[in-house]
């Protein structure tokens, strides 16, 4: 699986590709991955580019990625570049997150919501990792796209 993650500094896209490198490892797969970090530290553009199970090399080419995980809808038009597949977050999941966890914690919930929606890797698989704050938040995360369908479901009825 070819998979790149794509944010801005601060946003935990270094977190999101070590926490899913943790977990791919722990299953058995090789990872290779690259960190291209650039101005990170004032906001500036962060890409992980990794692969997980297959080549030498953790560098994607362009147009080959299986998954693009984008935590910066402005980087919208660069991360296609990547693939077609690309995975972002509502504006309402956000939101969530902000006030559902304290600040450190939101890239954890989010995480979960992507665990949730993609199906790609399992919910325990990450709570064997997490410390117990990042394991509340994640399952929040995990939860909260739960619930969100059990309501958008009872208000199409």
């Amino acid at each position: 699986m070819k998979l790149v993650i794509i944010g801005k500094g601060g946003q935990g896209v270094i977190f999101f590709s070590r926490m899913i490198a943790q977990v791919a490892s722990m299953k058995g797969f090789l990872v290779r991955s690259t960190e291209i970090k650039g101005m990170a530290k004032k906001g500036g553009t962060v890409e992980i580019q990794m692969k997980i199970g297959e080549g030498l090399s953790g560098v994607v080419r362009r147009g080959s990625a299986d998954l693009v995980i984008l935590l910066s809808e402005d980087l919208m038009d660069y991360a296609k570049t990547f693939g077609d597949k690309v995975f972002t977050f509502t504006s309402e999941e956000i939101e969530k997150a902000l006030s559902s966890v304290p600040m450190r914690y939101v890239n954890t919930f989010l995480l979960g919501i992507f665990v949730k929606k993609t199906a790609l890797f399992s919910c325990d698989d990450f709570l064997k990792i997490f410390d117990n704050q990042n394991k509340e938040s994640f399952k929040k995360g995990y939860e909260y796209v739960q619930s969100s369908t059990r309501n958008s479901s009872k208000r199409r009825n």
